[in-house]
């Protein structure tokens, strides 16, 4: 599976009939009271999970009328999770010139300045964590025709071009723009800006000849971009925002007549996260290795890990109508975590495979979509528990159940961190045999023929 479209064919789903409840089933239970409904065994609707390795994840896709190809954030460093091990998450990025002209012939050039805008409110883990960064070019060009997966590195030169020790920085500062040939100071949103101070550099820009300037597919064949890694193992990832209109790299040159102006090359036609993994001991690693006591359901975004679901007693209900099918999830506190740092995933996605081997979403999460309301229809969002009690993820499965018991899509179910690329967050789960807080598939439903 390389990917997959959340604008499925939009599939109705009738309000009337996932309020209209009836009987209640909580799958893993004990039996229920024989007059309620017409279920002889109870037993067979455990529920039962597998972790499963994440999937190839699209990082960068073709553009369309409708879509950059880009990402809306774009994460860095190394991540040590005690439970899933270590995330080692990269940038390698194309740059190319704002304005197809020449910065000038016989300027005298000041510095040179990679401006990253943070994408703040998606930094993950450990707030205060320090990268150790390292900035080299890259050693070949992206293909402008090809889509780009977590799972693909292109080569770098072994030189660093620029190294950089850096803590995010979560305020607004102050700047001096030049955009308009006139120094204006300027509060931007938190940024990280790193001087590249290497002049073999500065004069390879500056050396690239003025014609290559008007064609930015030519400009890419010179100049074939970027890649930034940190060399430190810490307890948390950084977010960059690579689409802000004030991103790239900037050149701050002076004119024959002594002014200062600005030059700006800008992240495209590409840029893609390359994403490495090292489960080693760590708990997802075991679980991915085969281990047969797998106490939690462990998910983890950027092709991380998934949970494979599968509930075995759906397949003797018969003649039956869904009213309403909630499958509950309770956030795990697992022996060894650090929940302080790392945070449960903002929402869980619930797929399954359709009859070509891909995965799909459910249709009750692409219903949800269609209306825009992915809280009322489908739900699957985090929700935290209030004294002591664990947090909650409730997910609507009422026409996807039904299309179980119809035959029409496989028993299997599987659920991810939501958003895939754009989350770095991860989510321990109780598994259905746990006492208290075990996942539950809660079913209301009309039995026909009675």
């Amino acid at each position: 599976m390389k990917h997959f479209s959340c604008y499925l064919t939009v599939l109705g789903l009738s309000l009337a009939t996932v309020f209209s409840c009836t009987n209640p089933i909580d799958t893993g239970s004990d039996l229920l009271d024989e007059d309620l409904v017409n279920v002889q065994n109870i037993d067979t609707f455990k529920i039962t999970t597998t972790a499963v390795p994440g999937d190839s994840l699209l990082v960068y896709s073709i553009p369309t009328a409708a879509s950059s190809g880009f990402i809306s954030r774009y994460f860095l460093g190394k991540m040590n999770d005690p439970i899933m091990g270590l995330t080692d998450v990269a940038i390698q990025t194309q740059l190319v010139p704002a304005f197809q002209t020449h910065p000038g012939l016989g300027i005298t050039v000041d510095s040179i300045v990679l401006v990253l805008p943070y994408s703040t409110a998606n930094i993950y883990g450990d707030k205060a964590q320090r990268y150790d960064l390292e900035i080299r070019e890259l050693a070949d060009s992206f293909a402008l025709d090809k889509n780009y997966y977590g799972n693909q590195k292109l080569p770098a030169n072994a030189g660093v071009l620029q190294a950089k020790t850096f803590a995010v920085n979560f305020d607004s500062i102050k700047i001096k723009d030049y955009s308009t040939n006139t120094a204006v100071e300027t509060k931007v949103p938190a940024q990280l800006r790193i001087p590249i101070t290497d002049p073999e550099f500065k004069a390879k820009l500056l050396g690239i000849d003025t014609a290559v300037y008007k064609s930015r597919v030519k400009f890419i064949k010179a100049f074939y971009g970027l890649q930034l890694k940190t060399t430190n193992i810490g307890k948390a990832l950084a977010a960059f925002d690579l689409t802000s209109s004030r991103a790239g790299l900037y050149m701050y040159f002076k004119t024959s007549t002594g002014s200062t102006q600005e030059y700006r090359y800008v992240f495209g036609f590409v840029a893609a996260n390359s994403i490495t993994r090292d489960r080693g001991t760590s708990l997802l690693g075991k679980y991915l290795a085969g281990e047969p006591n797998q106490e939690y359901i462990l998910l983890q975004g950027q092709e991380g890990a998934n949970s494979k679901f599968t509930i075995p007693g759906l397949k003797n209900l018969k003649n039956v109508i869904v009213n309403k099918a909630e499958l509950v999830l309770k956030v795990a506190n697992v022996p060894g975590d650090e929940p302080v740092f790392f945070t449960p995933s903002p929402r869980i996605l619930a797929m399954y495979r359709n009859d070509k081997g891909r995965l799909t979403v459910v249709e009750d999460f692409d219903a949800a979509v269609q209306t825009n309301n992915l809280d009322l229809y489908y739900g699957g969002n985090y929700v935290s528990g209030v004294n002591n009690e664990p947090g909650t993820y409730t997910i609507n499965l009422s026409a996807h159940v039904q299309n179980i018991i119809k035959g029409k899509v496989p028993n299997d179910i599987y659920l991810k961190a939501f958003p895939l690329a754009e989350s770095a967050a991860r989510t321990t789960l109780y598994r259905a045999d746990h006492p208290l807080y075990g996942a539950k598939l809660k079913l209301y439903y009309t039995q026909l023929g009675q």
